[in-house]
């Protein structure tokens, strides 16, 4: 997989990646591999604004929709696929003398780092009864007990699930994720848009959304029995979702918070992003089409 060459389209939620991606792999005979945590869930498209067929306009996705909401899906798991995804397209390209590029996509840092940066993970077992402990703890005390075993940990610790798994990992004596050299040629490309825009387009998005669908989608995963409380839900709003239907809050309060939580999603995207400086930001698809051409020239 030396030479293949791979183009990340990274940036936070609700800054156009997916049309960009898409518009960009028409143009130059691509494929999208989706880079979000919460995607990868079967059941929950409109909670996290997954894209439908008719906005893919043809183009192939990949690691959408392959794991069940109370899987242990992780992104170790995720590597591995995406890793032996990468070797059949390399092969392909040999066999067919084709040049298929691979746009990973999203706004999960460290799932875009696990394959553009080649992260290597360590293989701790999870340990029950450890998590059971942590999970009861605020988030501020892990967030502190992580720093005291790494001081250097670069963990989201705005997510409880991610430090408890850091922890985890620390405290059975391995470390947290190294980088090693990237098996390919990668392009990190960044749409950075402001704060300000980013807030707007989220509050666009969310009052756009089909409330009923939601509610819907949100019951179906209620009567599956799943645990609100594990990754895959846990983020992005079904929680409020549930309180809505048990009418706990009403529609617009539902909806500010709705805002609210994808506003701070970002933020914290962008933090995780900023620290990369091989991202190459840019403000429109003139730009991106232009760093392309000079990638793969």
């Amino acid at each position: 997989m030396k030479h293949l060459k791979l183009v990340a389209i990274v940036g936070p939620t609700a800054s156009g990646k997916s049309a960009l991606a898409v518009e960009l792999a028409k143009k130059f005979g691509g494929i999208i591999i989706s880079a979000d945590s919460r995607q990868i869930y079967r059941g929950m498209n409109v909670g996290t604004t997954k894209i439908s067929r008719g906005e893919m306009k043809g183009i192939s996705h990949y690691m959408l929709d392959v794991a069940e909401p109370g899987d242990d899906f992780n992104v170790a798991l995720y590597q591995k696929s995406v890793f032996n995804l990468l070797k059949h397209i390399e092969q392909k390209n040999k066999k067919l003398k084709k040049t298929i590029i691979p746009f990973v996509v999203g706004g999960t840092g460290l799932y875009v780092s696990a394959i553009a940066d080649g992260l290597q993970f360590p293989s701790a077992p999870p340990n029950p009864a450890l998590r059971a402990r942590l999970d009861k703890l605020p988030l501020e005390n892990l967030a502190k007990d992580l720093l005291k075993l790494d001081s250097d940990s670069q963990v989201d610790a705005k997510n409880k699930q991610r430090v408890i798994r850091a922890i985890e990992i620390l405290k059975s004596g391995q470390t947290q994720p190294t980088k090693i050299k990237s098996p390919f040629d990668v392009l990190k490309i960044g749409l950075g848009k402001n704060r300000e825009e980013i807030k707007r387009r989220i509050t666009a998005r969310v009052r756009r959304m089909d409330i009923p669908a939601l509610v819907k989608e949100t019951k179906r995963l209620i009567k599956k029995k799943y645990d609100f409380n594990c990754p895959a839900l846990s983020a992005l709003g079904y929680k409020d979702v549930r309180d809505f239907i048990n009418k706990k809050i009403a529609q617009e309060e539902l909806l500010r918070k709705l805002i609210k939580l994808h506003t701070n999603y970002a933020k914290r995207q962008m933090t995780w992003f900023k620290r990369d400086k091989k991202i190459r930001w840019i403000k429109t698809p003139r730009q991106a089409e232009k760093l392309i051409r000079e990638f793969l020239s």
